[in-house]
């Protein structure tokens, strides 16, 4: 999960509530049964570090998207159970809701070792090339070893300490000597050169096996992260020296500003690697759609357009009708930030509401990304009512007007962009 803790446009728009990723959104659409239902058309992203998800709450959600950090407090006590605590997760959240539709964190950039699968392979030698290593005879800018152990923990496979579990403080903090099995703890890097093997593993049983899809309580995945050849623009959340991403030769996204130098990489080596990777990205998000599941990156971003852009914006939409470029696509509208640059609490949830009633498709979802574990996310009660089903699309209730309605079968929606007001009228029970 990224650093900063913040939403971050990634291939998808600015209100798509991503993170560093290459993927993009897709005009493909889930295998889902589409719905109309508002409820169900809800989605969040939470974290509670310390513990499990409350299900009362939270199973409220059409789609839940849980992160690798969550209940970090009680699986970073040995042995690590961060892959097992998600798809407990999901459980607890399904049983309550059985329609509810849970997604699980997965990174296909770094190798972390508080999985289990990970840390099996990790561990094997067999394996050693599906890993990215420290290079030799250099002056290393991350440990090497884990000098909590006695004698010292070390490891060839390169790794860094951001976002890691440490003892007696880090990212999560273990009880004693944080154990991720034959390896110190830390951010290790999948070498996407060891090609098909490693690209079967992942998808065959990493994504589509007992952890994943191959679950009955998993429906899709967050892929965080990327790799990139040639250097980054910094954002403005980032550490002013930046990440591996901003080296002159590019790198992974939110690992050590050095790691390409502590591997000893090269311009070729970055290439064939993001060359690779993508390959592995493309081939993710066939089978994950073919298997019936989906993923963050896949959905395409809305947000609710501001003040200024309002009245041009939805004249566009609505004009468009259902060859809108956000009606035929699985829509994820994200509510609108506040001056803190968070949605949190919600500063214009009218507007959002109305918003997202005028433009959305059958397969659309209005909600909240990543903001940051502990959120004290709200569900107003508007998100829980009966609208029916759209009459039409939108359209603009008098050329020049900007005011912009919908008529739904129990409600009427309307954005009045010359006050930037927005309501949904309820007009049968």
């Amino acid at each position: 999960m990224f650093l900063a803790r913040v939403l971050v446009a990634c291939a998808l728009t600015a209100a798509a509530l991503g993170r560093h990723s290459v993927m993009r959104g897709s005009t493909l659409l889930p295998k889902w049964t589409p719905t109309w239902d508002m409820q169900q058309s809800t989605i969040v992203q939470p974290c509670n570090d310390s513990g499990l998800l409350d299900p009362d709450f939270y199973s409220q959600f059409g789609v839940v998207d849980i992160d690798w950090s969550n209940a970090k407090q009680l699986w970073v006590v040995p042995p690590m159970m961060c892959e097992e605590l998600l798809l407990t997760q999901a459980a607890v959240l399904k049983a309550k809701n059985p329609n509810i539709k849970v997604f699980v964190y997965r990174n296909l950039v770094k190798a972390l070792p508080w999985y289990s699968s990970v840390r099996t392979k990790i561990g094997d030698p067999a394996y050693a090339d599906w890993f990215l290593k420290f290079g030799a005879n250099l002056t290393y800018h991350v440990p090497q070893c884990d000098n909590n152990y006695n004698p010292p923990k070390c490891t060839d496979f390169y790794h860094d300490q951001d976002q890691t579990p440490e003892y007696p403080h880090g990212d999560g903090s273990c009880p004693g000597p944080c154990d991720c099995g034959p390896v110190p703890c830390g951010e290790y890097l999948w070498d996407h050169r060891a090609g098909t093997p490693l690209r079967d593993w992942m998808i065959n049983e990493w994504l589509l096996g007992p952890t994943g899809l191959g679950n009955a309580n998993v429906s899709g995945f967050y892929f965080d992260d990327g790799w990139f050849n040639v250097s980054q623009p910094i954002a403005s959340w980032e550490p002013k020296e930046g990440f591996c991403d901003h080296s002159p030769i590019g790198g992974a996204t939110e690992e050590d500003l050095y790691c390409t130098a502590d591997m000893g990489l090269t311009q070729a080596d970055t290439t064939l690697i993001t060359d690779n990777h993508a390959q592995t990205m493309d081939a993710v998000q066939e089978a994950v759609v073919a298997a019936g599941g989906w993923g963050w990156q896949f959905f395409t971003g809305f947000s609710t357009p501001d003040n200024k852009t309002c009245a041009a914006t939805l004249s566009k939409i609505c004009s468009a009708g259902t060859n809108s470029p956000y009606y035929n696509v699985a829509l994820q509208h994200g509510f609108t930030k506040n001056a803190n640059g968070s949605p949190v609490p919600l500063p214009s949830f009218n507007e959002d509401l109305a918003t997202f009633l005028l433009v959305r498709g059958p397969f659309a979802w209005l909600g909240y990304g990543w903001v940051g574990c502990g959120v004290p996310y709200d569900f107003p009660d508007a998100l829980k009512a009966d609208y029916g089903v759209p009459q039409g699309t939108c359209s603009e209730t008098a050329p020049g007007s900007g005011v912009f309605t919908r008529v739904y079968s129990k409600a009427v929606a309307q954005m009045d962009c010359s006050t930037w007001t927005g309501t949904v009228k309820v007009t049968a029970e």
